[in-house]
């Protein structure tokens, strides 16, 4: 099964390989996750950059770094969007090969501290949940497990390097993760997804510092701004989890008061679980 094509699961598959059905579910999360992600988050602030440029999707080329199954490419695409994604996972391409390509959509196989596109190729480059992912071996079996690599700084400037270098200069990039400052981290996890507690000196998780200190050594004059998660999320995969059921309202809540409310200014802080980073080119 392909996460385009999502099934239901009872209790008796769940019971009979638990760990081959959370990944089977952990597909069918992630189609409904990017489709929700790009409709009720990316695709208005893309929109709206076209409205302060005056400009049509159609002529903004869009890249989508570490994309996944693909499903981000072609839904940016329906909406009018040049649209580009690269991934570099075996998994990726297998996936791939059986979607229903648009008009529009390029998928393509490359590491993303390497490019294979021309400086100032695309007017907004995005990234989600893919720099804590550079620089660090990762090992999930009955217990979820992660170490930073030798050159991890290094590896992850490179990154951000080259998503700037394929931006234009008026252009954006969007970078977003859980947030390395915050204690708990709810997205990395064993098939049991429990939430994960972690410290700041795991060098895995980037923090806002991290990353704006990263980018002003690559390019001083652009600016670097948090901004509120709200409406990125499903909740689908918390609410699984009693905590889920419980708090997923309120959290939404919160994310809307950091972007809405006064406490905007928390959206880069330690009190933000999930950082949104917007980097504007000068």
């Amino acid at each position: 099964m392909y996460p385009h094509s999502p099934q239901r699961h009872t209790s008796a598959s769940l019971q009979a390989d638990p760990a081959h059905t959370a990944h089977l579910l952990a597909l069918e999360d992630e189609e409904i996750g990017v489709r929700y992600r790009i409709f009720n988050f990316y695709l208005p602030l893309f929109l709206a950059f076209c409205s302060r440029r005056r400009t049509l999707p159609a002529d903004v080329r869009v890249l989508d770094c570490g994309c996944g199954n693909g499903a981000s490419v072609e839904y940016l695409a329906s909406a009018g969007f040049r649209s580009f994604g690269i991934d570099i996972a075996p998994l990726r391409f297998e996936q791939w090969t059986v979607r229903v390509r648009q008009p529009g959509v390029a998928l393509v196989g490359a590491n993303a501290v390497a490019l294979p596109f021309a400086d100032g190729a695309f007017d907004i480059v995005f990234s989600s949940g893919m720099l804590e992912h550079v620089g660090v071996a990762e090992e999930c079996a009955t217990q979820y497990r992660v170490t930073a690599l030798p050159g991890q700084r290094q590896l992850r400037q490179r990154f951000l390097a080259e998503c700037l270098r394929v931006t234009k200069l008026d252009g954006i990039v969007y970078i977003d993760h859980p947030n390395g400052a915050f204690p708990v981290d709810f997205w990395h996890n064993d098939w049991r997804s429990r939430p994960r507690f972690h410290s700041p000196l795991q060098k895995f998780l980037p923090t806002f510092r991290e990353v704006a200190g990263l980018c002003k050594a690559i390019s001083p004059g652009c600016s670097v701004e948090a901004i509120s998660p709200a409406g990125r999320f499903t909740f689908r995969r918390s609410q699984r989890r009693w905590y889920g059921k419980l708090l997923s309202g309120a959290m939404e809540r919160y994310f809307q008061l950091l972007r809405d409310g006064p406490l905007h200014s928390l959206a880069a802080s330690p009190l933000n679980p999930y950082l949104v980073i917007r980097i504007e080119r000068h």
